[in-house]
């Protein structure tokens, strides 16, 4: 199925005329075309071109460089990275992909453009799952160095400094800065941020354990959760899907919950308009969460998988360090511990919420609407935006 896929974006690039022209210049690469809509928010049509580093589904293979490039017995997926480069000659190099060691790379090839990576997800065992223990700088090698890296919070930055090289800039989720925040109509009560169904649970983590030992956790999560609103509140939780076009997800969560025992919401790209539709969020682990929580959200965590010593860094908060059970968190889901969190959630007036946000979370996670912080620092370095 791969190899078809891969085929297929070879055919059809092949037969596009746009593909057949070498690239132009431009002043700024967005590299991978995953995530670009939300960069492609701050920046001109003119200014910018997508370098799509992906096999599959990728349109835009250009075969004037492959050709050129076959022609001197030198096609690798690097040399054609490096030849596209080379062709459009930007400034600057923009990327979401935070989990790319070749981006982390690309600098010592190109030392005079400047690289610019933002970080997408919460990420937890850096040094294990995005950088294998022998691709980490050391003090007689700096393999990994970029000129700029936005990232969520201070701890984060410190997790990732021991790894990459980089002039680090704390601006919070640029993803969910993105989307303006509109809670007047909330059409979901109680809201679960589901996990990706549609994994093999036998896949062996960088940590030793399998995926479905990683995942056992939240499963048993969404089964306490949604036991105990039924029986208290009379009422059924949603789940928010955690992949796009997962067809298997209902199938998975009438197995788990119980066919009609729940509300199930289909994800339709990024899911901010059903946030600010919720009422009351619940999970475990999810980005969702925190960046819930840093729009005003009432959010309930459940980290009880940090219990298991391979999960550590799934406590709340990781790496930030927080009591394992605050207003809004816990890290069980007895029953009791449950109700403390809803009625919390339920219960506490705003003014009180918005403190206790403000002393406890900021730290984490802040807003900032449109990403202002980006398009200051931007302007300051002269990078074309809107």
């Amino acid at each position: 199925m791969e190899i078809f896929t891969i085929l297929q974006s070879l055919i059809i690039s092949f037969f596009s005329f746009n593909n057949w022209k070498m690239p132009a210049k431009k002043r700024i690469i967005i590299y991978d075309k995953a995530r670009t809509q939300i960069i492609e928010k701050y920046l001109r049509k003119e200014d910018y071109i997508i370098l799509d580093v992906r096999y599959k589904n990728n349109n835009s293979l250009n075969f004037l460089i492959i050709f050129k490039l076959f022609l001197k017995l030198n096609l690798t997926p690097k040399t054609y990275k490096n030849e596209f480069i080379k062709a459009v000659s930007p400034k600057f190099i923009i990327s979401m992909i935070d989990n790319n060691v070749g981006f982390y790379r690309m600098k010592q090839e190109f030392p005079k453009i400047k690289f610019i990576l933002i970080q997408f997800a919460w990420r937890q065992n850096i040094k294990t799952r995005i950088i294998s223990k022998n691709e980490i700088n050391t003090k007689s090698k700096i393999k990994n160095v970029i000129d700029f890296f936005i990232v969520f919070n201070e701890s984060l930055k410190k997790e990732f400094q021991q790894v990459i090289k980089s002039k680090y800039l704390v601006f919070g989720s640029f993803t969910s800065n993105s989307f303006k925040i509109n809670n007047k109509s909330l059409r979901y009560k109680y809201v679960i941020i589901g996990q990706n169904t549609s994994l093999d649970f036998n896949k062996k983590m960088p940590e030793g354990r399998t995926v479905g030992e990683f995942y056992k956790p939240d499963l048993d999560f969404y089964k306490a959760l949604c036991d105990y609103i039924i029986k208290n509140r009379n009422e059924k939780v949603y789940i928010l899907g955690k992949s796009l076009f997962n067809e298997g997800a209902m199938d998975f969560y009438d197995n788990l919950l119980g066919k009609g025992n729940y509300h199930y919401i289909n994800r339709s790209g990024y899911s901010y308009d059903v946030l600010n539709k919720s009422k009351f969020i619940f999970g475990t682990t999810s980005t969702l969460l925190y960046e819930a929580l840093s729009r005003g959200k009432r959010v309930g965590i459940f980290s009880h998988k940090s219990k298991i010593k391979y999960f550590k860094n799934t406590a709340f908060g990781w790496p930030t360090k927080f009591k394992k059970r605050g207003p809004f968190w816990t890290d069980s889901i007895q029953d009791k511990e449950i109700d403390r969190i809803v009625n919390y959630l339920e219960n506490t007036p705003e003014k009180i919420w918005k403190k206790t946000i403000k002393i406890k979370f900021d730290k984490v996670l802040k807003y900032d609407q449109n990403n202002s912080k980006f398009l200051k620092f931007a302007k300051k370095i002269k990078m074309p935006v809107r």
